[in-house]
């Protein structure tokens, strides 16, 4: 496993172009077959279906003998769930669940996508396109179409976050995405998806994005209904082809608040183990565990963000007036709007005030490296980037103000190791 790590962390692609400066500490996302972006491609094909024009299929090695007489997926997403992380906790925690599943069937690195950010991986994996055709590049997106910049989960203003401004002046989640979901071209194959997530999110645009033709999106309350619910889903389909998706944002919510080293994040991931084999694993019946194949999966790792390595916009009024609005994006990849005329002094000031805390790439770099993946780019993406994108080297990120740089503890989106490897736990239930 970490003869797999080490090589994903050395991997550059044969024709690298457009980010020849790539750092030696980035990883560079695998969408050719060793992705979350892969995920949705290998379960159309395990059963029996197929998406068109999407990412391939995992690598045949990753899942070896474990696709054999699949019926039934289920793939569980956890916000947050590194693969160095993870992996850390396991070599504490002998009694957790994770190592009987990964010794009766695979557990391996994998790479998220680029930008390692929930919203934006979430929409590869519910659809098997990576972010250069969906669109949803990050967090925090300008919107030309709506001329402002929204926070791109709620789609609300960033000065208001979650307060579903675009939803009261007509925006339509289920035309945002410019690629189907799983669901939708899943379902007319006579595959049925189902979707377990906490109730506070079943309605959210972004949710009505992902699920667009799904059968069902159940909502629960608490993480002990979260495997009841699961649980009690496999059985209601046990007679259909059935991709069974679940989502958790607990790790994610923690490693945010207190760091992704603090202790919480390590209760946190004890409790997801004990009550995944009690309430779930332990109480299948015979006839749900027939054919199902259980994958665990994570959309991004983070990394510790001390306020003392984050740079302030605010400290730099003279950067600011180079650009027409404040940087978006993610704070560990910020997008730089530069007004007319000033894109190379504001590059040239990025670079001689925080070269050694970010790299830095035109739009056209980023579009020309194939770090968004592979495929048609969707129109409007090139508005999406901003003049400038920076990729933040060690702890570092980019803030607002003062305010900001210290609400966060822990965060993602950039393309180091804590980011970029996350885990694939795969096992045959009825093994």
């Amino acid at each position: 496993m970490d003869q797999l790590a080490r090589e994903l962390r050395s991997y550059r692609p044969p024709n690298l172009q457009g980010v020849m400066d790539f750092p030696g500490e980035f990883v560079w996302p695998r969408y050719e077959g060793r992705c979350v972006g892969n995920l949705a491609q290998t379960v159309a094909g395990l059963l029996g279906a197929e998406i068109p024009g999407a990412l391939p299929a995992l690598d045949a090695d990753i899942l070896g003998d474990l696709t054999d007489g699949v019926k039934r997926v289920v793939l569980l997403v956890m916000d947050a769930m590194g693969w160095l992380q993870l992996r850390r906790v396991m070599a504490q925690h002998d009694d957790l669940i994770f190592h009987p599943l990964a010794e009766k069937g695979r557990l391996v690195p994998i790479t998220t996508t680029f930008l390692s950010t929930t919203n934006s991986v979430l929409s590869t994996i519910w659809s098997g396109h990576p972010p250069l055709e969906h669109g949803l590049l990050a967090f925090e997106l300008y919107l030309r179409e709506w001329m402002m910049a929204v926070e791109a989960i709620g789609f609300s203003s960033v000065n208001e976050l979650f307060a579903n401004t675009l939803l009261r002046w007509g925006f339509e989640p289920e035309e945002f995405l410019a690629v189907p979901s799983v669901g939708q071209v899943l379902g007319p194959q006579g595959v049925s998806t189902v979707s377990v997530i906490h109730k506070n999110f079943t309605t959210t645009p972004l949710s009505r994005m992902h699920f667009r033709g799904a059968d069902e999106v159940r909502g629960h309350s608490y993480a002990s209904d979260l495997w009841v619910t699961l649980r009690r889903a496999l059985a209601d389909n046990r007679d259909k082809r059935l991709l069974l998706g679940g989502y958790w944002p607990a790790v994610d919510t923690l490693a945010h608040k207190h760091g992704p080293d603090d202790e919480t994040g390590e209760a946190e991931m004890r409790a997801i183990s004990m009550l995944m084999e009690t309430l779930f694993l332990e109480q299948l019946e015979p006839a749900d565990r027939d054919g199902t194949l259980l994958l665990i999966t994570a959309d991004h790792g983070q990394v510790r963000t001390p306020a003392s390595e984050i740079a302030v916009l605010d400290d730099h009024p003279q950067l600011r007036d180079m650009l027409w609005m404040a940087p978006v994006g993610e704070s560990r990849v910020p997008f730089f709007y530069a007004r007319n005329g000033a894109t190379d002094a504001a590059r040239d000031y990025l670079e001689s005030h925080f070269g050694d805390q970010f790299v830095f790439f035109s739009r056209e770099q980023i579009l020309q490296s194939a770090l968004l993946g592979p495929g048609k780019m969707y129109a409007e993406v090139p508005y999406r980037l901003g003049d400038i994108v920076g990729i933040a080297k060690g702890p570092h990120a980019f803030s607002w103000n003062q305010e900001d740089a210290e609400r966060l503890l822990g965060r993602h989106g950039g393309l180091s190791p804590e980011e970029m490897l996350v885990p694939l736990l795969a096992a045959r239930l009825d093994a």
